[in-house]
């Protein structure tokens, strides 16, 4: 079976269908730039929640005289960045710049909250970043964003705990069973092999990526919505069962709980993506060199899904395009962006430019990991993100309502009733932003 990230007819499908939908809403943006002509540094303003943006920002300002850069933190994404920049947009004072995560860009496209910057991006972004990274950005045959990193969901584990307990690392799922029942049995009930986090969209996304579903995609010039397909129902059974049979904790995701279960040794293993690296040795220094990381197990293929990854994109208005471009650019193909980024050490973000990597790698301490090279491990794991996955135009009001409803299931395992839920509120969602349904 083919591993790449978008088969050749999704993308095409899409991109009729696309060019359709962002052609009514006006994202092309401003002209040409005419600032900068009085000698006087173009000044752009770049709005992220991302960790390191202020550093590498303050960067760019001491090597690019001709353009000053302002950054301003604001909430992440779902925590209402988002919203701050939609209403930014709409009240005419957005920022040049920010940052989206992958399957915010279709919402925020559709909404008509950013430029297409073909003409600046598409040029460079075709340059360094691999196919299955670019077409996340690209809409309609157009470029909205240039990609800064990506992430494979990947499998971390307690490399003592594994030897004391005697539990080979799970390639598959039905060995992930098998290892969750062990480790039950050998810790007399006092562990267990993994913190679930049900009530985690983007990790039931991943999961359901990997099994081969298709929550989103494009028929004509009409949206598909699957998430209850057989693909993601195989899924949630799977956990349901693990939760059921007490072979699984299941705390609410990134809850003091979750983080307590792992500082105890309660749970010996998570659930993450590259970027998860640099989560655990912030979260959990006491546990320096007893970490590994491993692909995720699978279902008889090799295969993952993707979590998370951001991007770089221009909003609608900016009068400022070509000096945002430049910055954008340099942001996410220089090393020296890199290095100021990861400066803190805390990141293991993943860059889409595999050429970046290196560098990435050389910011972070592998002593947490035992010296493991754990870019080569995320790295190897990118050709192998399922094809064939889009995000929709409506994904973060879904998201919402699915982890409500995760949050209910969490105690009994009852899943199901989530993507039910999920489906309803997708439908309704792209219904109401005025966008065709397809039946």
């Amino acid at each position: 079976m083919q591993r790449t990230t978008r088969s050749t007819s999704t993308a095409l499908a899409a991109a009729a269908s696309l060019a359709l939908l962002v052609a009514a809403c006006g994202g092309e943006g401003a002209g040409a730039d005419k600032a900068g002509a009085d000698g006087k540094p173009v000044e752009i303003t770049y709005w992220s929640w991302m960790p390191g943006t202020a550093d590498m920002t303050a960067a760019f300002n001491k090597t690019h005289p001709g353009i000053k850069v302002t950054h301003a933190e604001i909430p992440a994404g779902l925590n209402g960045g988002y919203d701050k920049i939609a209403k930014a947009v709409k009240a005419g004072n957005a920022p040049d710049v920010v940052n989206l995560e992958y399957q915010a860009l279709p919402d925020l496209v559709t909404q008509g909250l950013l430029r297409d910057s073909s003409a600046e991006l598409g040029k460079p972004v075709e340059e360094y970043a691999p196919e299955s990274v670019r077409s996340l950005v690209t809409l309609g045959g157009k470029t909205w964003a240039a990609p800064y990193d990506v992430g494979p969901q990947t499998f971390y584990y307690r490399t003592d705990l594994f030897e004391q307990y005697g539990i080979e690392v799970p390639t598959t799922w039905a060995e992930f069973r098998t290892a969750a029942e062990k480790v039950r049995s050998a810790s007399k009930g006092e562990a267990r092999l993994l913190d679930f986090w049900g009530d985690d969209t983007a990790t039931w996304a991943g999961l359901a990526q990997q099994a081969g579903a298709h929550w989103y995609g494009t028929t004509g010039d009409a949206w598909k919505v699957n998430i209850t397909d057989p693909a993601t129902r195989k899924v949630a059974d799977y956990w349901k069962d693990l939760v059921k049979d007490d072979l699984v904790l299941n705390h609410k995701a990134w809850s003091p709980e979750a983080t307590k279960a792992v500082t105890d040794s309660k749970a010996i293993a998570l659930i993450g993506a590259s970027w998860s690296a640099g989560s655990l040795k912030t979260t959990y220094p006491a546990q320096t060199g007893k970490w590994a990381q491993a692909p995720l197990p699978h279902w008889g293929t090799p295969a993952t899904g993707s979590v998370g990854g951001s991007a770089f994109a221009v909003t609608k208005d900016s009068g400022k395009a070509d000096a945002a471009a430049e910055f954008i650019t340099w942001a996410t193909t220089r090393k020296e962006a890199v290095e100021a980024r990861l400066a803190a050490g805390t990141s293991s973000g993943l860059p889409a430019d595999e050429d970046l990597r290196a560098t990435a790698k050389s910011t972070f301490d592998a002593s947490y990991f035992g010296g493991q090279d754990i870019y080569a491990v995320a790295g190897a794991q990118v050709p192998l993100i399922t094809e064939g996955w889009t995000w929709s135009p409506v994904h973060n009001s879904t998201t919402m309502t699915m982890q409500s409803e995760f949050g209910k299931a969490q105690k009994t395992g009852e899943f199901w009733q989530a993507f039910r839920a999920g489906q309803a509120a997708a439908e309704k969602a792209i219904t109401d932003r005025g966008l065709k349904l397809a039946k």
